[in-house]
């Protein structure tokens, strides 16, 4: 009779074990999942706005393809 008891005393302290294990986890995902939502609540819904090139980018472009250099030539051999 001993051994059974014995037994069932290790079967209670493994389920109280995987019952303290699964409320830990429960905690841990719990803060996890409110951390990412306050730390990264998502991108701003607006009006989408056409990409371009900064102004100064298309000024120099602008200034340097008036001012190209002599084309280049080869002489034959």
């Amino acid at each position: 009779m001993a051994r059974n008891s014995r037994i069932d005393a290790a079967r209670a302290r493994a389920r109280g074990a995987k019952t303290a294990i699964a409320a830990l986890t429960a905690l841990v995902f719990g803060v996890a999942f409110v951390g990412a939502k306050v730390n990264a609540p998502g991108h701003t819904k607006g009006k989408a706005k056409p990409l371009g090139a900064p102004s100064s980018f298309e000024r120099a472009v602008r200034k340097s393809a008036l001012v190209q250099p002599p084309p280049v030539a080869t002489a034959t051999s």
